[in-house]
């Protein structure tokens, strides 16, 4: 326990590093839509680095939080500090969080938080015209990882679809992402083990809320699941970090029923079929399911990292990427044993600045 509290605390810290270069940061409102489509204003940040021209924009998705506190509008992510000296960075809260934590977070519907994403990087712009003259959405990189990895992703098909006479990507960079969920979900079946338990109930009321699904959560959580919704999760006051060590039982069975894990029944269907639409891409662990792979083919070059004994996002996530797109050719793959989640992330980043600073 003290080597896993020290590995994160080392994240934490490294993640932090120049949190506060010469910039100007702001939090913003910006008009977007909800799931069903209805106008919504969300809020974010921004940060424009002082007294330089900024190299370009990141588009910077962020990875899963728990707390409202952790949502970039109340403070600056910690990946921000490695990129805010040289570039402005535009940073969503996502539904659920900031002006909107009211509402469930759709946890892992890419499709949404895409749309949600672009709507603010559009939105900011005559702000961000005013306050980094020259610096425009023709110079846009998107860089995530965890959440924020499949995010980039889906956000990267989205512009290249639906705006790609408004908006050029130069380059995503993405690390660690569940760009299949439902095969995330399987394989934490298949282990009955659990990278981080809190999650195991924002995906089941997250994509309920999400595809309006209308699922009775106590066929879902066990006692202690539903315990620990109340204590730790509901109220989005708790860190995900704290709540990682305050829920140390890994074993799934412990916060998910039988019942909820059981594709015979009809609830788990429906949850299993919002899984399905919340995957980018999806192979199924069992021979001869039904594969996901979208029609989008990417022209923008990616690069795409993951650590092979990640234990929070499993590598199977990466596996099956690649299956899809292993003949697109402007995608370097850089897989390897980087340690787990959060170690390898780190690492991540530290790559992702080299290589800005080749382009």
């Amino acid at each position: 326990m003290k080597r896993s509290i020290f590995i994160v605390v080392c994240f934490l810290s490294c993640l932090s590093l120049a949190a506060k270069p010469n910039v100007y940061e702001q939090a913003v409102l910006y008009p977007s839509v909800d799931q069903h489509g209805n106008p919504l204003e969300l809020s974010g940040r921004i940060s424009v680095p002082q007294g330089k021209t900024p190299k370009g924009v990141i588009l910077l998705p962020h990875y899963t939080i728990c707390s409202n506190a952790e949502a970039p509008s109340n403070k600056v992510t910690g990946e921000a500090g490695y990129f805010n000296k040289d570039y402005v960075l535009v940073m969503p809260d996502y539904i659920g969080y900031g002006v909107t934590a009211d509402r469930v977070h759709p946890y892992l519907a890419g499709e949404l938080t895409a749309r949600n994403t672009v709507d603010m990087l559009l939105g900011v712009q005559p702000l961000l015209d005013s306050l980094a003259p020259g610096v425009s959405s023709d110079s846009i990189y998107i860089i995530g990882v965890s959440q924020g990895g499949a995010s980039a992703l889906w956000t990267l098909k989205l512009i290249e679809e639906e705006y790609a006479d408004q908006i050029h990507v130069i380059k995503c960079f993405a690390s660690s992402g569940p760009y299949d969920v439902a095969a995330t979900h399987d394989e934490a079946v298949r282990r009955n083990v659990v990278g981080i338990p809190a999650t195991v109930a924002m995906l089941v009321i997250g994509t309920d809320v999400a595809y309006d699904l209308g699922l009775n959560y106590d066929e879902f959580f066990t006692p202690a699941m539903s315990r620990a919704y109340t204590r730790y999760i509901k109220d989005k006051k708790m860190s995900v970090f704290p709540m990682y060590f305050r829920m140390p039982e890994r074993r799934l069975d412990h916060w998910l029923t039988a019942q909820g894990t059981d594709k015979s029944n009809p609830a788990t269907q429906k949850l299993y079929a919002g899984l399905l639409r919340s995957s980018l891409v999806h192979y199924p662990l069992e021979e001869g399911g039904d594969s996901i792979c979208p029609s989008w083919i990417p022209k923008t070059p990616m690069y795409i990292f993951h650590s092979t004994n990640d234990d929070v996002v499993t590598f199977r996530c990466a596996e099956n990427l690649h299956r899809c797109f292993a003949d697109v050719p402007n995608i370097t793959w850089d897989f390897g044993k980087y340690g787990n989640h959060f170690i390898s992330i780190r690492q991540f980043f530290s790559r992702v600045q080299k290589l800005l600073a080749e382009e």
